[in-house]
């Protein structure tokens, strides 16, 4: 029954990660080459922003607790929690210009909806990188 919580954190990250930037891919890759029209655009931002704001809210409460188990137990190498730093300052530039992107009259949006993007699949392979280290970690201490 232990295992509820994590799980539960670990999911709500995930499917928040894949609502974050699922809907950026998804402007970067149809809604932005496809609309010209500035209002349909702001439109378009504005249904997109509480989902967003839901999803930020998710990967940071989410991400926090997964952070703190793993430390707490102490059963992470340290270059873990480099890895966590720039992961962590990365996601903050997802999150403000991500943020930014959405208002509306944005002549910039689709500029730096690509960057949150870039920066997102950044995040993404850095998450690899620390799982594979706390795992390489637990199974250099199980010996």
């Amino acid at each position: 029954m232990d295992f509820i919580i994590p799980y539960l954190a670990r999911y709500i990250h995930i499917a928040s990660a894949i609502t974050l930037l699922g809907g950026m891919f998804f402007a970067v890759i149809a809604w932005l080459p496809a609309l010209r029209d500035q209002g349909v655009s702001d439109a378009i931002a504005a249904r997109f922003r509480p989902w967003f704001l839901a999803a930020m809210l998710g990967l940071l409460l989410s991400g926090f607790y997964n952070y703190y188990r793993h430390v707490e137990n102490q059963d992470v190498p340290k270059m873990y929690h480099m890895v966590f730093g720039i992961k962590f300052l990365l996601a903050l530039h997802v999150f403000a210009v991500g943020y930014i992107s959405l208002k509306g009259g944005n002549a910039k949006r689709a500029r730096q909806i690509l960057g949150v993007v870039i920066s997102g699949l950044v995040i993404i392979g850095l998450s690899g990188w620390m799982r594979v280290l706390h795992l390489a970690f637990l199974t250099h201490m199980a010996r």
